[in-house]
């Protein structure tokens, strides 16, 4: 036993209770052999100072030690894993575009009634961790492609001390994937694209959630929204099931015009503000109705509008948002890996002129591009790269790759909106969640980018910018204010 950890045992516990805890610790480290001793030691650590947590509120020493049973951790950390992973289609891309700047990293967060137990969180993230092996991974260069292999550590949750979104260390031995850290009230998990996209990665946060609500002695049912974690990892859930999509003769999807940019200069430090919009679900559903429309297309009206005051008004550009469209809808799916496309929704500046002569046109643009058939076309495209690229040395694509998906392909688009749509929790858990938002990472030339989720009554519209020019937000709080809507403001300032 570390001299560190027996006297804390000593401190802590009575001497009636020391031998069962040093036993209990015993048991915990005969688990972790698989990773190193640093990493081992920190997380007996872990172990202990959770212990010491829920000890300290009463709760007999026998039940806290049956939260934290070893069993949890099964054979995860037992032995090395060996298991690696190719990359999917659309994550194949992500790597090699990335620089110091741009990551493809996203963020989701959920805001609970009471503060974070940071103890209880790292345990709930040590158990959650062993029903996703997936993600408990660090990315590798191979020659033709970039890859996904087994990470044997400890996953930290830290407390927040960065922007969001910040750059990942990728590329280093056992660099994780995933970063989880939380403030005050709020948890986040923040997930570089190539191993998900933002539906497996909700299902992420809402078990680690649930397996800290349940650690904490709340009561957290199990549910669709959930992975269970005394089920064996399927391999469904890692499927690249880009593989799916319908076969067509017609590969289209890529390729696109220069867009409008926003105004402003790029600020240095990215991102240079994230901002929430709060909305009442009920209000904005309303309004859809009343207009005819989803929300998203709704959405998108108030977005051109904002684009429209933001813009030079020169050249014949069009503005152009890019729209993320989740394939699950059309192909039976349990994959968390990617396993979404996009289309693009533009109109010319001069045709913006109100929020209800633009709402047809957008709805007619995003009922063709998000249509199955237009997806499929865009799908094959991506597959026919794939293809086409597999026999070209990594050292040889990396480069083209950053320049065409890195810096090319912003200027197609004027901004991105991706809406996640509501987030469904069990009623118990519920009942101690506040709210989500989903914030996307910063682009290197769009201004700005911009995500919706809701969760019961509160929706989140998130503008992640990289200009402290205001013209966009201030735009949009207007137009927003104006249709009788009238958002709670938060974020950096």
């Amino acid at each position: 036993m570390p001299k560190d950890l027996e006297k804390q045992i000593q401190q802590r516990f009575t001497p009636a209770q020391q031998p069962r805890v040093r036993e209990w610790l015993t048991d915990v480290r005969a688990r972790l052999g698989g990773i190193s001793r640093r990493h081992a030691g920190m997380m007996l650590r872990d172990h202990l100072e959770a212990l010491v947590l829920l000890t300290s509120r009463e709760l007999p020493l026998e039940k806290a030690l049956a939260r934290l049973d070893p069993g949890r951790l099964g054979g995860f950390y037992l032995s090395e894993r060996t298991d690696w992973y190719p990359l999917d289609h659309a994550a194949k891309i992500y790597p090699m575009s990335m620089g110091l700047k741009r990551m493809m990293v996203f963020r989701l967060s959920c805001y609970l009634k009471k503060p974070v137990e940071p103890a209880i969180m790292q345990m709930a993230l040590t158990y959650t961790i062993c029903r996703f092996p997936y993600f408990a991974t660090t990315v590798k260069c191979g020659f033709f492609w970039h890859y996904i292999d087994s990470a044997m550590r400890r996953f930290a949750v830290r407390q927040e001390s960065k922007l969001p979104c910040a750059v990942m260390k990728l590329g280093q031995v056992s660099s994780p994937t995933l970063r989880v850290v939380y403030w005050q009230n709020r948890v986040s998990v923040e997930f570089f694209h190539i191993l998900t996209d933002g539906t497996g990665g909700s299902v992420f946060l809402r078990t680690l959630v649930k397996t800290y609500l349940r650690l904490l002695g709340e009561k957290a049912s199990d549910g669709p929204e959930t992975l269970t974690l005394d089920q064996p990892p399927d391999p469904a859930e890692w499927r690249d099931d880009f593989v799916l999509g319908g076969r067509t003769r017609g590969a289209r999807g890529f390729a696109g015009k220069p867009a409008l940019q926003l105004r402003g200069m790029p600020a240095y430090e990215q991102p240079n503000r994230v901002l929430h919009f709060n909305f009442s679900t009920a209000a904005l559903l309303e309004r859809a109705h009343e207009k005819g429309v989803t929300m998203t297309t709704l959405m998108l009206g108030y977005l051109m509008l904002a684009c429209r005051d933001a813009c030079p008004r020169h050249g014949r550009r069009n503005i152009q948002i890019q729209l993320p469209v989740n394939m699950r809808r059309f192909y039976h799916s349990r994959t968390l890996r990617n396993f979404s496309l996009y289309c693009s929704i533009g109109l010319p500046p001069e045709a913006i002129t109100s929020l209800d002569s633009i709402l047809p046109l957008i709805d007619a643009q995003v009922k063709a591009g998000a249509a199955r058939e237009s997806l499929d076309e865009t799908l094959e495209l991506s597959r026919r790269l794939v293809r086409w690229l597999r026999f070209v040395p990594l050292i040889v694509k990396r480069p083209i790759a950053y320049l065409i998906y890195g810096t090319l392909s912003d200027a197609v688009f004027t901004t991105t909106f991706s809406n996640l749509g509501p987030i469904p929790m069990p009623q118990d858990m519920a009942a101690h969640i506040d709210k989500f938002d989903f914030v996307l990472g910063a682009p290197i030339r769009n201004r700005a980018c911009c995500s919706l989720c809701s969760f019961q009554d509160r929706a989140v519209l998130t503008v992640t910018k990289n200009t402290p020019l205001t013209l966009f937000e201030d735009s949009l709080y207007r137009h927003f204010v104006e249709s009788g809507l009238e958002p709670y403001m938060e974020g950096t300032s």
